[in-house]
């Protein structure tokens, strides 16, 4: 059985990601870039229903079903958080049901050695957003 601890990234998507995260002088300037990359979620879905509870910061989410692949819409508040969620993204939109099931956040932090940047609180916050996303994958709603 396959294990998909990085949701659909690949070891080539994986070595990239780790190259440019180590090549930055500072991580902090890594996330921001990530989140530059994230696709813009549309101002009137940020509401209440589509919030993430128990982040940091204001954290929305949205999940469909394409077929057998997720299509994810994220934003934050925070450039930090969205870069994270940038990363989440990269991960698991346009990922199977198994590569959603398997994803696990920590292993993606530290082999991208975001580890011991993330405080214990956004490691939460992020783990609420997986789990709303696992949530999903199993229940088919949030």
């Amino acid at each position: 059985m396959e294990f998909f601890v990085y949701g659909k990234l690949s070891e080539s998507d994986l070595a990239q990601l780790t190259a440019q995260a180590q090549q930055q002088p500072q991580r902090l300037k890594f996330l921001i870039q990530q989140a530059a990359l994230l696709p813009a979620m549309p101002a009137q879905m940020k509401v209440a229903a589509n919030e993430v509870h128990g982040c940091e910061a204001q954290v929305w989410l949205l999940t469909k079903w394409h077929g057998d692949l997720l299509e994810l819409q994220l934003d934050s508040a925070s450039r930090v958080v969205k870069g994270l969620l940038a990363l989440i993204y990269q991960a698991l939109n346009g990922a199977t049901p198994a590569q959603v099931a398997a994803f696990q956040l920590d292993a993606l932090l530290a082999t991208l050695s975001l580890d011991n940047m993330v405080s214990t609180s956004r490691r939460n916050g992020l783990s609420a957003v997986v789990r709303a996303i696992t949530d999903y994958n199993h229940n088919g709603s949030m």
